[in-house]
């Protein structure tokens, strides 16, 4: 009888946990491959090919290049996808990281609405989430952007937990917080930092908010987070020192981040003004601010307000601080959306609270679903003065849904949220899309996440061109790069790290380039053209003490570049004395 009811009490328990992980299991499952959304959705040249590389390869690269720079530090992506790879090969193991963070975004948002609203809510809102643009197009790109968000996501939902939830063991929500902070870290500094603002806010809240033991609490969460960051963090040192033998992780990190200016990468310091995108966020932190007025400060709402206030407001102190692409460049704009998804999220559960609203409510968002979808796949430029109207009219929503909410809890204040809901999510998909190409950053459209832009066919071709170069060189060698003077093969250069490995420019190599080839002396060079004539031309500027090899082909099939295939070659040199 005892040990029955044990066991019923245990089944209990484990039914709420197990529909939780059904729901989020659905929501990832379709937005992966039911929502018509992209597995590839095309790159961020170069950067992105850096990473697939080295993901692919790892040390083979590295040991190859004359500059193997700092791209191999980025190990909180590397590691784990070079691993699926080594497991399950490129195609599938990269698949399934892209589902992997699909779920942990799903869960990440799915959890935080669950510890304010109800289950049905929670489910609207990482359902919304999941069919996002800017969402699907880094969870699909060998970019870091795609892990960031996840790992950022996940990373506020703990601060809540840690600052309002009541664990079994008290130190683990900072243990992990700790552990995913070095995750970022590993990824993108700045993406660390962004995050640890917004942790950092939200657990400011609770000491305000706990009556009793606060600061108790806070210190003994960071002594918690501490060891949790020692332990991620010197988990992933080990793993650079099996994945990339021989280079030092600590040096390189210094060494890079002292040499690079990042205000090289800006074309306008002011750029941001015409990025209607940027409305996202700025209508994220309104919107929180509707709720927190709302509900007279309920302390979730001041919470959403400290997430999108923190989000912006770190943003342009760094930017101010330490002029960079922070504001312009997509892939790190697209840094904004964690704090601006759990903000918007967090608003709208404040207003419902634990209502357990009828299903019949459900045929809102499900009404809306496809209109999510088509404005997913939105083409068109949007200009500012169109954006700013939705922006307004996404806060108008949410305004009019707080408006109801405080007058009634009935069927009425449900669908008013729930209105405010979509219409937030078709307006996000349409200023993110319609943001056009801004500043000197130019990627595939954010509609890629649902239109085939050959993404796939195109990594196929970049793989098959870094595999021919690795298995016609050995790891004793050292490959210098040539592209054509207007970088149309670039990306597939990038592949084995162009641009700190180039040795030339120009299309034939000038004297000063000589000069520098000689001090760096490669034992080859690996050269990419649209043409056989460009490589032949440029191996012809090669000096004859060099004593270069003629130029052995292989050939790749890149659209857009306005040849049926393109040339991918190398020449061993043999240099006198």
């Amino acid at each position: 009888m005892i040990q029955g009811a044990v066991a019923a009490a245990r089944a209990s328990k484990l039914r709420p946990v197990a529909l939780d992980a059904t729901i989020v299991a659905a929501i990832s499952i379709f937005s992966a491959f039911f929502s018509g959304s992209r597995q590839w959705v095309g790159v961020n040249s170069p950067d992105s090919e850096f990473y697939a590389s080295l993901a692919l390869f790892g040390n083979e690269v590295t040991d190859r290049a004359i500059d193997p720079a700092y791209f191999w530090t980025r190990l909180g992506f590397i590691a784990p996808v070079r691993g699926l790879i080594s497991l399950l090969g490129p195609w599938v193991g990269f698949a399934l990281w892209r589902l992997l963070l699909i779920v942990l975004i799903v869960a990440s948002l799915y959890w935080l609405i669950r510890q304010v609203s109800s289950r049905k809510l929670a489910s609207v809102i990482a359902l919304f989430a999941a069919l996002n643009t800017m969402v699907l197009s880094y969870v699909g790109n060998p970019y870091l952007t795609g892990t960031i968000l996840a790992a950022t996501l996940l990373f506020i939902a703990l601060a809540t937990w840690c600052t309002f939830g009541t664990p079994r063991i008290n130190w683990l929500p900072a243990f992990i917080s700790g552990a995913i902070a070095a995750w970022l870290l590993m990824l993108n500094p700045y993406a660390c930092f962004l995050a640890l603002s917004m942790w950092v806010g939200i657990r400011l809240v609770g000491v305000f908010v706990s009556p009793t033991g606060r600061w108790r609490t806070l210190l003994f969460d960071t002594f918690a987070a501490i060891a949790g960051f020692a332990a991620s963090f010197i988990t992933f040192i080990a793993l650079g020192l099996i994945l990339f033998p021989g280079l030092n992780w600590v040096s390189t990190y210094m060494y890079w981040n002292g040499r690079l200016d990042y205000a090289d990468f800006i074309s306008d310091p002011m750029i941001w003004a015409s990025d209607i995108a940027l409305l996202v966020p700025v209508s994220a932190l309104v919107i929180a601010a509707i709720s927190a007025i709302t509900t007279r400060g309920n302390r979730w709402a001041v919470s959403a307000v400290v997430i999108a206030f923190t989000n912006i407001a770190f943003t342009a102190i760094y930017y101010a601080l330490v002029p960079g692409p922070w504001l312009e460049a997509p892939h790190y704009v697209a840094k904004l959306w964690p704090g601006s998804l759990a903000a918007i999220g967090l608003a709208a559960a404040v207003l419902l609270q634990r209502r357990n609203f009828r299903s019949l409510a459900l045929l809102v968002p499900l009404a809306a679903l496809p209109l999510i979808l088509w404005s997913g796949r939105w083409a068109e430029v949007i200009e500012r003065p169109i954006g700013a109207l939705i922006a307004l009219l996404i806060c108008i929503g949410f305004a009019v849904a707080a408006s109801i909410t405080r007058r009634s809890v009935d069927l009425t204040s449900t669908l008013a949220v729930l209105v405010a809901l979509a219409i937030t999510a078709v307006g996000m998909q349409l200023l993110q899309n319609g943001r056009g190409l801004t500043g000197i950053y130019g990627q595939y459209p954010f509609r890629a996440a649902y239109v085939d832009f050959s993404g796939e066919q195109i990594m196929r071709e970049k793989i098959k061109a870094e595999q021919w170069i690795i298995d016609n060189t050995s790891a004793a060698d050292t490959v210098g790069i040539w592209t054509d003077p207007d970088h149309q093969m670039a990306a597939v250069a990038a592949m084995q790290l162009w641009g700190y490995n180039n040795v030339s420019t120009e299309a034939t190599l000038t004297r000063e380039e000589v000069d520098s080839l000689e001090l760096s002396t490669p034992t080859a060079i690996a050269m990419y053209a649209p043409t056989r004539e460009q490589v032949d031309i440029f191996w012809g500027s090669i000096p004859p003490w060099a004593r270069p090899s003629p130029p052995e082909c292989t050939t790749v099939k890149i659209p857009g570049i306005g040849v049926q295939d393109a040339y991918v070659c190398l020449t061993h040199l043999r240099w006198l004395g």
